[in-house]
């Protein structure tokens, strides 16, 4: 038997009324995912335990089928296990997002999606500025970096609330900086951050080019070296993990899955979508399992791009499940398509209802349903409280 999850991260929304009451998966041009919904299963799955904020480590990780109640640690540790930075018991990973701040505000999580390039440099000078054998800068991808602060445990720093820089656009910098004493080197290295990077030479550059400035740094995801057990001795299965993020990719090294590189993926509207379907196809000779996780629908959510957000769902069935679903249509197997949580347009952040999932293959009932839609989903009986219990059915043959 061959498993495929597919997760087009944010997919999930609300009716609009620029649709008529549609939401951005319903409004889409998905044949694929609708034959899917038409000759499989429709349900929904609580991806995010109750208590805990609705984001994409917690979420994904539950999509893999472990139960984040149980094994989640922190967002930064999983991307720094991608990037190889090895932590100790005590020392303590953050994100590091490069942001644009403007008259006070977040005005941008991503600085513009900076590029690799600048962002590498921004990161070498901030090391060479700010660093030391306790702080130390790691280059990721794009907006994406990491902090580890080395015995940053013992500091309590790990017990101090953080927030998302893209669940605060438009907001205050100073009033959502951790009020918390243990927190003040780190909100003192943000501040510092700000002044030494208004002036650096490639955000003199951008500004010319009308590009938007990575002018701060923000750091969140704080957390501790993550422990679970390896996914084929969970699930008796091995496989593959394909994604452009490290946050992903990470987890994927952590319990074992090969992490598959795809040339032209990049985590945004323009990543290579077909690549990852042929990469899937590949990994499923030799393998039994593949994860592939496109996070373009987030990124088109988080900046509130009804339109790309419609377009990406679209090329996600055009380009990942077409080819997919063709290739294996004489082949035992199943697949299963979700989203991680919702990132609905007019909110710009994630949310924690329930999200809606198809699955169809070898073993799967037929419920008759129409299309793949949150709509669709809503009508069905097939519930999951915890996403680890969907993935536990999905896997079991």
């Amino acid at each position: 038997m061959k498993y495929i999850v597919i997760v087009p991260d944010g997919a999930a929304d609300h009716p609009l009324d620029s649709l008529g009451q549609k939401t951005p998966l319903e409004a889409a041009e998905t044949p694929n995912m609708d034959l899917l919904a038409q000759q499989g299963t429709v349900g929904r799955v609580k991806t995010v335990p109750r208590g805990f904020v609705p984001s994409s480590d917690v979420a994904n990780l539950s999509l893999m089928g472990y139960d984040p109640e149980v094994y989640y640690s922190g967002r930064a540790p999983l991307e720094a296990a991608n990037l190889g930075i090895p932590l100790s018991d005590d020392d303590l990973a953050f994100r590091l997002n490069f942001i644009t701040e403007s008259d006070g505000k977040v005005l941008d999580y991503s600085a513009g999606h900076i590029k690799n390039k600048e962002s590498k440099a921004l990161i070498d000078s901030l090391s060479l500025k700010f660093g030391s054998q306790q702080l130390q800068f790691y280059h990721g991808q794009s907006y994406r970096n990491l902090l580890v602060v080395r015995g940053g445990a013992k500091l309590g720093l790990d017990k101090v609330k953080y927030f998302a820089p893209h669940d605060i656009m438009g907001q205050s910098v100073e009033k959502n900086f951790p009020k918390d004493k243990r927190s003040q080197e780190i909100v003192d290295l943000m501040r510092k951050s700000g002044e030494f990077l208004e002036n650096h030479e490639i955000n003199r550059v951008r500004i010319d080019l009308g590009e938007s400035p990575a002018n701060m740094i923000w750091l969140w995801g704080c957390g501790r070296r993550p422990n679970m057990p390896l996914f084929r001795d969970k699930f008796g299965v091995s496989g593959s993990v394909i994604s452009a993020v490290d946050l992903i990719n990470g987890m994927g090294k952590i319990i074992g899955l090969d992490v598959l590189k795809v040339e032209g993926v990049t985590g945004y509207y323009d990543t290579n979508y077909r690549g990852k379907a042929d990469a899937a196809l590949k990994s499923l000779e030799t393998k039994d399992f593949v994860f592939v996780h496109i996070e373009a629908p987030d990124e088109a959510g988080h900046n509130q791009d009804l339109r790309m957000k419609i377009i990406c769902i679209e090329r996600i069935d055009k380009f990942v499940v077409g080819p997919i679903l063709k290739a294996m249509t004489t082949k035992d197997f199943r697949i299963l398509i979700s989203p991680d949580h919702p990132t609905p347009v007019m909110k710009r952040t994630h949310t924690n209802e329930p999200v809606p999932f198809v699955m169809f293959g070898s073993g799967i009932d037929y419920g008759g349903y129409t299309s793949y839609c949150e709509k669709e989903a809503a009508t069905s009986k097939v519930y999951y409280d915890k996403g680890d219990e969907l993935i536990s059915f999905f896997l079991k043959k």
